[in-house]
């Protein structure tokens, strides 16, 4: 059996959480990783902000090159 798991979630929530049953083959189970859309949105938001720093960042370098 292959389960579907979100792998953001132990990060963002503190407990895991299974997406679904991805395969009913075999008799061992295993686990495939993805990510729920509640981790998805939070992730998005955490590294647009990240994302956003380091163009500021990279902007006021350039400005700092510039004038120097």
């Amino acid at each position: 059996m292959l389960l579907n798991r979100c792998a953001w979630h132990p990060r963002y929530h503190g407990y895991p959480l299974v997406g679904g049953v991805a395969s009913w083959s075999g008799w061992g189970v295993q686990f495939t990783d993805g990510i729920c859309a509640d981790c998805a949105e939070r992730f998005r938001t955490e590294y647009r902000a990240f994302f956003e720093r380091r163009r500021l960042e990279a902007q006021e370098l350039d400005a700092r090159r510039q004038i120097a």
